[in-house]
């Protein structure tokens, strides 16, 4: 895994987005200042962002996330929507005052999150946890609020096993 500069990372976007596809993949992405970087559309694979702050500077709109791993990363705000986040890893993280609308989370696991007025209830959820997480204000299903704390579970089917 190599480890990616903040001004290599600015160059490789700009330089990839004029082919219309930015692919971030084995790469360690930590300390990177993702303030308002345009993250629409993009890829990233198997790679490790940590210590990352997210807010409503920037967007996650279509892009594409797998196999990643996120570390102690904060969302506030964050515009997502018909993204894909597959089989990551969200520990420690806290995601606050967003709504992810046709997303797609398969296979992803979070661990030790907070979540605070947070919707999930037009997201793609098969096979997606919740372990050891906080929740306020946060919507899991169309018909389920929830504030506390807990563990939860979708199944293969994309059911919310309580």
């Amino acid at each position: 895994m190599r480890k990616i500069s903040q001004k290599d990372l600015e160059a490789n976007l700009l330089a990839q987005a004029r082919e219309n596809g930015i692919d971030l993949s084995d790469a360690d992405l930590s300390d990177i200042v993702w303030h308002g970087i345009d993250l629409n559309a993009v890829t990233i694979a198997l790679s490790v962002l940590r210590n990352a702050r997210f807010s409503a500077m920037e967007s996650l709109n279509g892009c594409t996330w797998i196999g990643n791993k996120i570390e102690s990363c904060t969302f506030e705000s964050v515009s997502i929507s018909k993204a894909e986040i597959l089989q990551c890893e969200f520990e420690a993280c806290a995601m606050q005052a967003m709504r992810l609308f046709r997303v797609d989370l398969s296979g992803t696991i979070f661990t030790s999150c907070r979540f605070i007025d947070v919707d999930l209830s037009e997201a793609v959820a098969i096979r997606v946890r919740f372990e050891n997480c906080n929740f306020t204000n946060t919507r899991l299903t169309k018909d389920f609020l929830f504030t506390g704390a807990g563990d939860f579970e979708f199944s293969a089917d994309g059911t919310l096993d309580i």
